[in-house]
């Protein structure tokens, strides 16, 4: 749920709670979640980060813009009580996953999502030490057994606010391979984009793009940067 209101404090500061948490004060009272739980913050430069994104306009404040903040509320909100959930959500990307289905013509397009997509299962399989299947067309298959296990696991060792940056990724890009090597730090802000985006990308070399596409890629773009950027300050 997104929030517009107006600034109601005339100060903000941050605090050490602890050696390795921090919140945010508003005038006298700490910046708490949409559920009204403080927003406890395992380090400085997170803390930070969401005092910028408060700051980017000087009388009002609209929650949407607010990335980090989104990122961290979710954590303490719902995935800290709801963790198997949100790791199930993740899963569910697995047998329809953008990198494994692959077209089977033109001949130039093919060639593209080999050169760019099989770098992706390579470190894939190198995680969870098992292959992953790569199918022509577009009817979902499902991924051997020992896929979804070992992903389960490789999953279940991230902390809440991992896993939090993981799922809006994951639901950004269609894809739970792609959103991983973004958490190992195996590709690039400048990577990413083009790699979840590949085909729409090369028909826009061809057919060219409309003005309404361009800025939703364009928005895009901008939410997944700042995605990575929030992983950075973990």
């Amino acid at each position: 749920m997104f929030v517009k209101m107006k600034k109601f404090w005339e100060k903000v500061s941050i605090n050490k709670k602890s050696s390795n948490s921090y919140c945010i004060m508003l005038d006298e009272r700490i910046l708490k979640t949409p559920l009204k739980k403080e927003l406890i913050l395992p380090n400085l430069n997170l803390a930070q980060e969401i005092v910028k994104e408060g700051d980017q306009d000087k009388k009002k404040i609209n929650t949407k813009s607010m990335i980090f903040y989104g990122l961290i509320s979710t954590s303490l909100d719902k995935i800290i009580d709801n963790k198997n959930l949100y790791i199930s959500d993740i899963l569910d990307y697995i047998d329809t996953d953008l990198i494994c289905y692959r077209a089977e013509n033109p001949k130039e397009l093919v060639e593209l999502q080999k050169n760019k997509w099989d770098p992706i299962i390579l470190l894939i399989e190198k995680y969870i030490g098992t292959k992953v299947d790569v199918f022509e067309g577009v009817l979902p298959k499902k991924q051997h057994a020992t896929v979804h296990d070992r992903l389960n696991n490789l999953i279940n060792q991230f902390d809440i606010f991992e896993i939090s940056v993981l799922h809006r990724i994951t639901n950004i890009t269609g894809s739970i391979f792609l959103s991983l090597c973004v958490l190992k730090k195996d590709i690039s802000k400048n990577e990413v984009f083009g790699l979840s985006f590949l085909d729409e990308l090369w028909q826009a070399e061809n057919w060219g793009f409309d003005e309404e596409t361009l800025q939703k890629r364009k928005e895009i773009s901008i939410e997944l940067n700042k995605s990575m950027f929030f992983l950075d300050c973990l």
